[in-house]
């Protein structure tokens, strides 16, 4: 049985880096070429440009997974084991619980720190994006282990405690990983994200009364526009909005104001407009939350089958709680195609939303075209990459989707 798990984990993870290596040769090699809709806008001199930065961050990628994979098989048969065995300090079992945690945690750190510096201080240095200094780097990361103990664990003591005083613990967990969920679209944008980036209120009047139009047109009122210093960070752009009911606070990032007229930032809050509008973030908390229920019931019943503790040679609950986590989350990140399938028939409808309330898809179009471009997006990736990573349809798809508005 332990074999037959880790040749199924091992699987899944094989399947993605074959994926991630399709996408390599289809979208970087000599065959792709600048898609006919961006022909006027960009240069071969640009494209090969795009191609290098996109070989790179894929390589990086399957790198960073086969590693991974490796790793995280040797955990299961040889390491998981002694971390229990080193965990087993106290006679609380949470706190050994949380002890056991942060060794992984630890561990899980050091394998990916390497990773994250040579993307942000390499890669995306060479390119033009980051534009981070390293003690502000530092500066995130620590503030990013501060969060992790003050709000994560607490959670996880919780959840423990969970799992060794109550039977049916996947229900009340459940419950409480939603909830936890459901708060978490108000916290992390209201109290954890200005602890990273400054938002000012947004100064240019003309578009502010732009967006406020599209705000009342979709029904809900735009409480708060804010502009995010993301450029101090990257020069990716973005732009979201969040709030419960109909007042929203909106923030765009500055790099998206730098790189987009009035008429193009309009457009693209249109389309954020058309989630609210279309209620796809309630969707969205529905079809979590049934996947939710189903991961916890089926960690439940994983925790129950006694296949860790007799094939794998652990004991405690919070140790098989990691053996499910990965087993079970390696089989449901085949179903990721069919969440995100989803997901891109919502972006259509979105687009769709904010070409018929604006009046001029070509607004939406050009916008997309600019922060594709600004981004250095993959502009050729594979489709069947694209239908299992892809949670918005490719830029192709969706400007031929405006054009036939």
């Amino acid at each position: 049985m332990a074999l037959f798990l880790a040749v199924i984990f091992i699987s899944v993870r094989i399947f993605n880096i074959f994926l991630n290596a399709l996408n390599l040769i289809h979208s970087t090699g000599t065959k792709a070429k600048i898609p006919v809709f961006l022909s006027s806008e960009i240069d071969n001199t640009e494209f090969q440009k795009f191609k290098r930065y996109n070989r790179e961050k894929i390589l990086l990628s399957i790198y960073s997974d086969i590693l991974d994979a490796i790793l995280t098989t040797l955990f299961l048969f040889l390491v998981y084991q002694k971390l229990e065995s080193l965990s087993n300090v106290t006679d609380s079992q949470i706190f050994n619980g949380l002890l056991f945690f942060v060794f992984i945690g630890i561990i899980d750190f050091v394998i990916s720190l390497p990773f994250s510096l040579y993307n942000n201080f390499s890669i995306e240095k060479r390119y033009g994006f980051n534009t981070m200094t390293a003690g502000l780097y530092i500066k995130d990361l620590l503030k990013s282990v501060v969060l992790s103990v003050v709000i994560a664990g607490p959670l996880l003591a919780g959840s423990l405690w969970l799992l060794y005083n109550v039977n049916n613990w996947w229900i009340p967990l459940s419950v409480g990983v939603l909830v936890v969920q459901l708060l978490a679209g108000w916290i992390v944008p209201t109290l954890i994200m200005p602890l990273f980036n400054k938002f000012t209120p947004l100064e240019n009047e003309n578009l502010k009364m732009k967006l406020e139009a599209v705000a009342k047109k979709a029904g809900f009122k735009a409480k708060k526009i804010y502009v995010m210093d993301a450029s101090k960070r990257t020069r990716h752009s973005n732009a979201f909005f969040t709030g419960i009911g109909k007042s929203k606070k909106i923030a765009l990032f500055d790099t998206l104001i730098d790189s987009c007229n009035e008429e193009e930032i309009e457009a693209v809050f249109a389309h954020e407009a058309g989630h609210y509008v279309n209620k796809d973030t309630i969707k969205n908390i529905f079809i979590g939350s049934f996947f939710l229920i189903l991961i916890t019931y089926l960690l439940w019943i994983f925790m129950n089958s006694q296949i860790a503790q007799n094939y794998f040679g652990v004991r405690e609950k919070y140790t098989v709680l990691l053996y499910g986590i990965i087993f079970i989350g390696a089989l449901f990140s085949l179903g990721r195609g069919f969440l995100n399938a989803l997901s891109r028939r919502a972006e259509f409808k979105a687009d769709s939303y904010a070409a018929k309330i604006t009046g001029k898809p070509e607004n939406l179009a050009n916008a997309l075209k600019k922060i594709h471009k600004l981004n250095m997006s993959n502009l050729n990736p594979h489709p069947i990459y694209a239908f299992f990573n892809y949670s918005h349809p490719t830029l192709e798809e969706r400007i031929k989707a405006l054009t036939k508005s």
